[in-house]
C-alpha cells in the first residue's frame, strides 16, 4: 500500500516538473518575441527640433547631419527607400537629358561641347547623379574650377561635388553651438538669408581645419525647402517614421511565420520517474549547443514505434494574425502618400494597376513634370556658368544690351501710321465665292495675292520680337535649350502621329519630336549623313541619290511616272525590295512610251 501511494505521488511530481518546464519554456519565447516587437527608439527613431531663433527655418546643424546619414542609411538598406528614390530619378530623367546652347556662336556650342564630354566631368553620367544625391541628402553642392595648378584661367570649367557633411559651421568659432546654431555652413547676409556670401567646408584630412569658398563658385541646390531656408531636406524626410514601422513590421511577421513553423513533438509517458528517464536516454545526443545537451531530430519519414505508456502528439501554435493583414498595405499608402508615388512601387501593384498610375492627369506624372521644371532652372544655371567662366578667361565676349535697350526705347516713338501711303485695303471679296463679285475660277486675285503691310512699329517689334517673343542678347548668349524624356507615350503610333502634326504645321521644331520619341536629334542627323555619303560608293545601288536641290524635282518627277502607270505596274514598284529592279522597271515603262511616240 505504501509502495503504491509513493508511487502516485512520484508520478504527479514529475507531471508538476514536467508542466513547470512546459511554461518556463512559453515564458522565454514570448519574452524574446517581445524583445523585438517593441520599439528600438536609439537605433531607429529620429527626434526631430529646430534652432532656437524663431525667425530661423531648418534644423540644427547637429540634427541637419544626423538627417542626412539616416536618409543615406535608408537609401541603402531599406528597400522600399531605395526603391522609391530610384524610381524617381529613372522618370525625372529618364534615357538623359538634351542640352543645347541658343547662341549661334560655334565657339559657344564648343566651349559648352567640352565641358559636357570630357572625361573630368562625365556629365553623361552626374546629370542622374545631380538628381539623386539631391533628393537622398536634401541639397547638392557643386563646386567649378577653371583655374589650372598655376593659377591660370583656362576657361574649362570643371565640377566636382562637396559631401553636405562637410559643409558646416566652425565649431570653435565664438558663440558657435553645433547643438543649436542653424548656421550650418552657410553664411549668408543677415538681413537677407536668400544672398549668400560664403560656404564654410571642413577638410577630410583634418577634420579641425576648415577653408571657405566664395558662393561665386558654388552651386547650392536644396529640396523640399523654402527659398529662404539655408539648407535642404531630404525626400525621405516625412516617411522615414514608416520605413521604420514596416520594417518592424515585417519582422514581427518573420517571428509570427517561425512561431507557426515551429512543430513540438510532446511525448507522453507514463510511468515511475526511473521508467521515463530509461525511455528518454534510448535518443543519443546529438552535440552541445551552449552548455545544453540536444537531442537528435526525427528525421523525414521516421517511423515511431509507441510501447504501452507512451504516446506522441504534434502540436503547433494556435496563432492566428490575418488581421494584421491590411495593417502593412496601410503604412506603404502613407509612404506613397509621402513621397507622391504610386503604390506599385513598393511592389503591391493589386490596388492601382501601371496604366492607370501614367495618365497624363495623375499626381504623379504631374510630380515629375514638376521636378523637371525645378531641375531644368539648376541645369540652366550650370550651362551659365560654365560660359561665364569661359568669358571671365577670354575665350568668349558676352553680349552688351545696351544697343538692345536702345532699340527698345526707339519703339516707343514711332508712329502707328503708313508714311505717304493708305494702310492696306481689307479684302471685299473674302465672302464671295468665284463668279459672286469675287474672282472668277482660274483668275489670280490681286488683293489675295498682295502681302499683308507693317507699319514701321510692328516691322521694328518684329526685329526685337521674332515669333512675338522677346529675348536679350544676353538671355541668348546664356540660355540653352533643354528637352526632357517624355513621361508618358504608351501607345508610341498615337504619339508619333502627334508629334508629326505638330512638326508638319510648324508648332514643334524636328530636334524636339526627336528628343520626345528618346532620340538624340544630332546623332540620328549624323548618321543619317554617313548612310547618304555611304550610298555614293562605287556599284552602291543607292548611288546617285538626289540631293536636297533636286529632290522636289525628283519627286514630281517619280509622281508622273507612277500615274503613268497601270495598277499592277504600280504595285511591283512599291513592292519592290531592291532599288535595282525599280530602276528596271522605270527604264522598261520609258522605253515603252519612246515606242508608243514614233509609231504614227
Amino acid at each position: 500500500m505504501i509502495d503504491l501511494i509513493l508511487s502516485k505521488y512520484r508520478r504527479m511530481v514529475a507531471e508538476n516538473k514536467t508542466e513547470l518546464t512546459r511554461l518556463q519554456a512559453e515564458e522565454k519565447i514570448i519574452q524574446e518575441a517581445s524583445d523585438v516587437v517593441t520599439d528600438r527608439p536609439d537605433k531607429d527613431n529620429w527626434v526631430r527640433t529646430f534652432g532656437t531663433n524663431e525667425q530661423e527655418k531648418g534644423f540644427t546643424q547637429a540634427l541637419q547631419m544626423d538627417m542626412v546619414k539616416k536618409a543615406r542609411e535608408f537609401s541603402r538598406f531599406d528597400p522600399n527607400a531605395k526603391g522609391a528614390l530610384t524610381t524617381m530619378v529613372n522618370y525625372i530623367m529618364g534615357k538623359g537629358l538634351s542640352l543645347t546652347p541658343k547662341a549661334d556662336d560655334p565657339m559657344v556650342w564648343y566651349v559648352w561641347r567640352e565641358f559636357w564630354t570630357a572625361p573630368r566631368n562625365r556629365m553623361a553620367l552626374k546629370q542622374f547623379e545631380i538628381v539623386g544625391r539631391s533628393l537622398r541628402d536634401g541639397e547638392i553642392f557643386i563646386r567649378f574650377f577653371t583655374e589650372n595648378g598655376e593659377g591660370a584661367k583656362t576657361g574649362k570649367t570643371t565640377i566636382r561635388f562637396l559631401d553636405p557633411l562637410l559643409v558646416r559651421a566652425r565649431e570653435t568659432e565664438a558663440g558657435v553651438d553645433a547643438s543649436k546654431t542653424i548656421n550650418n555652413g552657410v553664411v549668408t547676409d543677415p538681413e537677407d538669408v536668400e544672398k549668400v556670401l560664403k560656404y564654410t567646408v571642413r577638410k577630410r584630412a583634418d577634420t579641425n581645419d576648415y577653408y571657405d569658398v566664395p558662393a561665386d563658385e558654388m552651386l547650392h541646390i536644396k529640396v523640399n525647402v523654402d527659398s529662404d531656408q539655408k539648407r535642404g531636406e531630404t525626400q525621405l524626410l516625412s516617411v522615414m517614421d514608416m520605413f521604420t514601422h514596416y520594417r518592424q513590421w515585417i519582422e514581427n511577421r518573420i517571428i509570427l511565420n517561425k512561431m507557426r513553423s515551429a512543430i513540438v513533438l510532446v511525448r507522453s509517458i507514463t510511468g515511475t520517474p526511473d521508467e521515463v528517464a530509461a525511455i528518454a536516454a534510448n535518443t543519443p545526443d546529438a552535440r552541445n549547443t551552449g552548455g545544453l545537451n540536444q537531442k537528435k531530430n526525427f528525421r523525414g519519414g521516421t517511423i515511431l514505434n509507441a510501447g504501452a505508456g507512451v504516446k506522441y502528439e504534434m502540436l503547433a501554435p494556435n496563432i492566428n494574425a490575418t488581421d494584421v493583414k491590411e495593417d502593412g498595405r496601410n503604412i506603404k499608402t502613407n509612404m506613397a502618400a509621402g513621397l507622391n508615388i504610386p503604390e506599385y512601387v513598393f511592389g503591391d501593384a493589386s490596388n492601382q494597376n501601371y496604366a492607370s498610375s501614367l495618365i497624363a492627369e495623375s499626381p504623379f506624372v504631374k510630380s515629375i513634370q514638376y521636378w523637371q521644371i525645378f531641375y531644368e532652372f539648376w541645369f540652366s544655371q550650370i550651362f551659365r556658368k560654365v560660359i561665364q567662366n569661359a568669358v571671365d578667361a577670354g575665350l568668349l565676349i558676352a553680349p552688351n544690351d545696351e544697343e538692345f535697350i536702345n532699340k527698345l526705347k526707339a519703339v516707343r516713338d514711332i508712329k502707328e501710321a503708313f508714311p505717304n501711303q493708305q494702310p492696306p485695303k481689307p479684302d471685299e471679296n473674302k465672302d464671295n465665292p468665284p463668279g459672286e463679285g469675287g474672282p472668277t475660277e482660274g483668275q489670280d486675285d490681286p488683293i489675295k495675292k498682295e502681302a499683308p503691310q507693317l507699319s514701321p512699329k510692328q516691322l521694328a517689334l518684329q526685329e526685337l520680337m521674332p515669333n512675338g517673343k522677346m529675348e536679350t542678347p544676353t538671355e541668348i548668349f546664356f540660355g540653352c535649350d533643354m528637352d526632357w524624356p517624355e513621361i508618358v507615350h504608351r501607345d508610341m503610333k498615337a504619339h508619333a502621329e502627334a508629334l508629326a502634326i505638330a512638326t508638319g504645321n510648324g508648332w514643334m521644331a524636328d530636334s524636339t519630336a526627336c528628343s520626345a520619341l528618346g532620340y538624340d536629334y544630332a546623332e540620328e542627323v549624323r548618321k543619317a549623313r554617313n548612310i547618304e555619303e555611304d550610298s555614293a560608293v562605287q556599284d552602291n545601288p543607292l548611288k546617285g541619290t538626289p540631293s536636297m536641290d533636286n529632290e522636289f524635282a525628283m519627286d514630281a518627277e517619280m509622281q508622273d511616272m507612277l500615274d503613268k502607270m497601270s495598277p499592277e505596274e504600280r504595285d511591283k514598284v512599291l513592292r519592290a525590295k531592291d532599288p535595282r529592279e525599280v530602276v528596271r522597271i522605270m527604264n522598261a515603262k520609258k522605253g515603252a512610251e519612246g515606242e508608243d511616240e514614233e509609231q504614227p
